[in-house]
């Protein structure tokens, strides 16, 4: 039976490449400083590593906090291009996503361009490895979508493609604390981005039971996790489904923000305090644009990032990091 299995295991890796997975975890010091994100296509490239975020799953939008729309709808017409570069030595492009311009929203005096993926490229590893690895995750999500427990969001491969690659850059983890008279929740978030100025996005899925309370309470504090708190972050996903929540269901000890009074772990490694200004229904999500009241560093540490798992495997081979595969 053991032969069985190694043959089994050796033919699947030819098919289907390394059991490198799509996304993992690692611990990084905060703001990220190993890929630089830029936009192409109008004139010189333009660093937007500080200011792009997801915007929905489906259909798959990205976010860019820009000064102004390029003039004469310039942007509408040519393509333009979402590239990832590796900042430790070459600046090599490491993947890129090929962008449609859908909207803009108006944030003060800077906008937010809202764009829709289309095709991806990632060159973090060779191309027979990313292409074999991407049959299997098709195959995976084909198999989950046809299973008991079918996604919510059931995106087009085109599209998944270009969500793994948009997470070469890594995306930090948050608890999010919100507050409205007696209820309350605290759940864990990665779409979130800062896009300029004072302001900050938060894209949460339709169907959490979180929004209502941001919505009413319009207040929330963005806890910073621990890489060492992976396992408090993955138990209190549950919490985007729970409508009964109790603060003294917790297997960890509070505080509060300092501006708000909102509870936070004790164990956050910062506290971003914020005002939700506007919410826009944008596809699978739902986008909170809000401005940053406070922002204080609590403790040193490395914070909870997803990442993906092709820049994983090929930042591996020279840096130790912390590994987990990270559930869909």
């Amino acid at each position: 039976m053991l032969t069985i299995h190694r043959a089994r295991t050796a033919l699947r890796q030819f098919v289907f490449g390394p059991p490198i997975p799509q996304f993992c975890t690692v611990g990084l010091k905060y703001p990220q400083s190993e890929v630089r994100v830029w936009l192409r296509g109008l004139g010189a490239p333009l660093d937007v590593t500080d200011s792009n975020v997801i915007v929905a799953a489906r259909p798959f939008t990205v976010g860019l906090g820009l000064e102004q729309v390029p003039a004469g709808a310039t942007i509408e017409r040519i393509p333009l291009f979402l590239g990832f570069s590796d900042c430790s030595g070459d600046n090599r492009l490491l993947g890129e996503i090929q962008l449609s311009y859908a909207e803009t929203i108006r944030i003060g005096d800077r906008v937010l361009c809202l764009f829709r993926a289309s095709r991806s490229t990632n060159r973090c590893l060779p191309r027979s490895v990313v292409w074999r690895r991407y049959l299997d995750f098709a195959r995976q999500q084909r198999r989950v979508a046809k299973g008991p427990k079918p996604p919510e969001t059931q995106m087009i491969i085109r599209e998944l493609f270009a969500l793994s690659t948009f997470y070469i850059c890594p995306r930090p983890v948050v608890l999010v604390s919100v507050v409205d008279g007696n209820a309350g929740n605290i759940f864990p978030m990665d779409l979130i981005g800062p896009v300029g100025g004072q302001h900050f996005t938060l894209a949460l899925h339709s169907t959490s039971t979180a929004i209502p309370l941001m919505e009413r309470s319009r207040r929330v504090a963005l806890s910073g996790v621990p890489v060492e708190q992976i396992s408090i972050a993955y138990a209190l996903g549950q919490n985007h489904k729970k409508t009964d929540f109790h603060w003294n269901q917790l297997s960890f000890d509070l505080t509060t923000s300092p501006a708000f009074g909102l509870p936070i772990p004790e164990f956050a490694l910062s506290v971003k305090e914020m005002e939700i200004e506007e919410v826009h229904a944008m596809g699978s999500h739902k986008l909170f644009i809000c401005r940053t009241g406070a922002n204080h560093v609590l403790s040193p540490g490395l914070q909870l990032s997803f990442v993906q798992g092709f820049y994983h495997a090929r930042r591996q081979q020279t840096q130790p990091l912390v590994l987990a595969t990270r559930i869909a």
